[in-house]
């Protein structure tokens, strides 16, 4: 068996903060719509857009078109047709906004896919979301460089969980499940699919949305993580016990 040469990552949540950078930039929407006049408590706006985030969930495109809504039709407000879609446009305007301005890359990211690099080790991204949506963030987070392989699941049509994604992204490369490893913060899409691929599955916590505690997601054995970590320089250790395993196997 070999040493390790090929490490993939997901992008939301693992490289940069996602969820907190989503969650700040509605809260933007909710205050260019008060600056614009609409006159609701800031408090209050927040928890209910929060409420529609969590009915809706938070890819949908409409969260601020059902917040006027509820304001007209449960808080009995009487936003005109042409208010309504001022507040809509002036909030959309300062959410994607405050996404431009603030997206920013995790510490510990970039020093890893240098050191990376210099080990002679390939990197690669495996994200679902829309092909220019995520690209569109790769190219602000300035990792376009240093990432060999980028693969988006609407450009190939096939989507997290499905393992066949992780089996195409080792032939890309043409290596070996047990010559990879693969760091994801969602059990369900990134650590179950690496794992069918005998790929060495990294969990790594966050805080985002999809970050639990192993023990309480009573997981069956086989789908438990490889490994764990809070910050990508745990990484190196793991290669290297890895390497070392692989190692004393080639020797036997």
């Amino acid at each position: 068996m070999c040493p390790i040469k090929l490490i993939g990552f997901d992008l939301d949540d693992c490289l940069f903060d996602s969820t907190g950078l989503s969650e700040r930039a509605r809260i933007k929407g909710i205050d260019a719509m008060i600056e614009l006049g609409l006159k609701l408590d800031r408090e209050k706006a927040i928890l209910l857009l929060q409420e529609i985030v969590k009915e809706y969930g938070s890819n949908s495109s409409k969260h601020y078109d059902y917040f006027i809504r509820r304001l007209n039709v449960i808080e009995k407000f009487s936003i005109s047709f042409n208010e309504q879609y001022k507040y809509i446009a002036a909030a959309v305007m300062a959410y994607h906004q405050e996404k431009i301005d603030s997206i920013k890359l995790y510490d510990d990211v970039k020093p890893c896919l240098k050191k990376l690099r210099l080990m002679g080790i390939k990197s690669a991204i495996i994200s679902d979301g829309i092909p220019i949506k995520q690209y569109e963030k790769i190219l602000r987070l300035g990792i376009d460089k240093l990432i060999d392989l980028v693969v988006i699941t609407d450009e190939i049509g096939i989507r997290k969980p499905n393992p066949t994604l992780f089996d195409y992204f080792l032939k890309k490369f043409g290596v070996k499940g047990y010559e990879t490893i693969y760091v994801g913060d969602n059990i369900e899409k990134d650590i179950i699919p690496a794992k069918m691929n005998r790929i060495h599955s990294v969990y790594i916590h966050r805080g985002g949305k999809y970050d639990f505690p192993i023990p309480k997601l009573n997981l069956p054995e086989n789908n438990i993580p490889d490994y764990e970590i809070s910050q990508l320089y745990e990484l190196f250790d793991i290669i290297t016990n890895l390497n070392k395993i692989n190692t004393s196997r080639e020797l036997k």
